[in-house]
C-alpha cells in the first residue's frame, strides 16, 4: 500500500511538473502572439499613414499638372492680349523701345569673362579661334587675323585692368562721363 501511495505521489509529482511546463509554455506563446500582434498593428498603422501620405501627395500632383496646364496657356493668351492692347494704342505697325546702355567697365568683363565658368569657356574658345598665328603670305588675310585677334587682347586687357589692384570702377564711370562715352 505504501508502495502505491508513493507511486501515486511520484505520477502526481510528474503530473505537477508537466502541467507547470505546459501553463509556461502557454504564457509564452501568449507573450509571444501579442507581441506579434503589436508589431502587425504598427505595420498596418504605418502602411495606412503611407496610404494617406499618398493620397495627399497624389492629390498634389494632379494639382501642380493642372497649374503647369494653366501658365502653359496662359502665356499666349496673355500675349495675345497684349498684341491687342498694341494694336489698339498704336493702330498698326510694331512699337519698339529703345533703352540707353552704358559702356561696359572692366569690371563688368572680370565678372562675365573671368569670374563665370561659362565666360571662361567662352574666352578660350576665342582665344583658340582668333588668337592663331595672324601672319601669311596674303597681306590682307594677315590684317584680318590681327583685327579677330584684337578683339580677344582687348577683352583680355579689360579682365587684366579689373585685376589691378590699383582699380577703381568709381574712376573709370568718372572717365566714361567726363569723355561722353
Amino acid at each position: 500500500m505504501i508502495l502505491g501511495f508513493a507511486v501515486m505521489a511520484i505520477l502526481a509529482l510528474i503530473a505537477c511538473a508537466l502541467l507547470y511546463a505546459a501553463e509556461k509554455k502557454v504564457k509564452d506563446l501568449g507573450n509571444e502572439l501579442f507581441k506579434e500582434r503589436a508589431l502587425s498593428s504598427t505595420l498596418r498603422n504605418e502602411k495606412h499613414h503611407e496610404w494617406e501620405r499618398a493620397e495627399i501627395l497624389q492629390g498634389q500632383v494632379y494639382a501642380l499638372k493642372q497649374d503647369i496646364a494653366d501658365l502653359k496657356a496662359q502665356p499666349d493668351q496673355e500675349f495675345k492680349e497684349l498684341i491687342q492692347e498694341q494694336e489698339d494704342e498704336l493702330g498698326f505697325g510694331h512699337h519698339v523701345k529703345w533703352r540707353s546702355h552704358r559702356k561696359p567697365t572692366a569690371l563688368t568683363y572680370q565678372m562675365h569673362f573671368d569670374m563665370d565658368v561659362n565666360g571662361q569657356r567662352i574666352l578660350e574658345e576665342l582665344t583658340v579661334r582668333f588668337k592663331r598665328n595672324a601672319f601669311t603670305d596674303n597681306e590682307r588675310e594677315t590684317c584680318r587675323r590681327l583685327g579677330r585677334a584684337e578683339v580677344v587682347d582687348f577683352i583680355i586687357n579689360r579682365i587684366n585692368t579689373a585685376n589691378d589692384p590699383r582699380y577703381d570702377e568709381s574712376l573709370e564711370l568718372a572717365h566714361m562721363e567726363q569723355n561722353n562715352e
